[in-house]
């Protein structure tokens, strides 16, 4: 299993945690907790860069390496990034758990180094008729963003799946010999006929 987690901070008070979770090839699960929240529904999505130098301004668009209007999550015309709403209770808090088969955490289109960002607005789902629907979902500002990164688990993971691929351990034998024996100095006696010594014995 590959894990990352997302950190979210801002400049408004909104904070908390998202992890994501991929087993194999399948969907990646991610679930979170966010706090400082006006009660409702709030846009929730993974955009392009994880360039927070400008705030979560700097993040860029939603990430669509497909090119694809904006939707809901269950739409075949969405970005890869759309992951739709979370809900806000009375507390300002919203957990909540998504499951998306276009946010993998490998591979070419991997949401690794990308930033997830909390919206201020409800997400129409590109179904509100305004003029911002069909890229952003009309959420309205960005109010917390953190950079997705893996998680040390994963590190493990892949280095436990190249166990198996060295050579055994090599078993150490250690053999006596007289003193003698373990001489590695040389004399003419110990040279062939022949052979001389360079230097001063030569």
């Amino acid at each position: 299993m590959v894990k990352a987690v997302a950190v979210l901070t801002s400049s408004e008070g909104v904070k908390g945690t998202v992890n994501f979770n991929q087993e194999g090839d399948g969907p990646t699960t991610v679930t979170g907790s966010v706090s400082g929240l006006k009660p409702g529904l709030h846009g929730f999505h993974v955009h392009a860069l994880g360039d927070t130098t400008n705030g979560c301004m700097s993040t860029g668009p939603h990430f669509n390496p497909a090119g694809k209007e904006h939707g809901a999550p269950a739409d075949e015309n969405r970005h890869a990034g759309d992951l739709g709403n979370i809900t806000a209770g009375d507390d300002g808090t919203a957990t909540f758990t998504i499951i998306d088969g276009q946010i993998p955490l490998t591979g070419p289109n991997s949401i690794v180094g990308r930033a997830v960002v909390v919206h201020s607005d409800p997400d129409d789902l590109g179904k509100g008729g305004h003029e911002l629907s069909k890229t952003t979902g009309n959420a309205g500002g960005r109010v917390a963003c953190g950079v997705i990164g893996l998680q040390g688990d994963s590190l493990v993971h892949k280095s436990k799946d190249a166990i198996g691929k060295f050579p055994p351990k090599t078993t150490r034998v250690t053999v006596d010999l007289p003193p003698s024996k373990l001489d590695l100095g040389f004399s003419k006696s110990h040279l062939p006929q022949g052979f001389a010594r360079s230097g001063r014995d030569s």
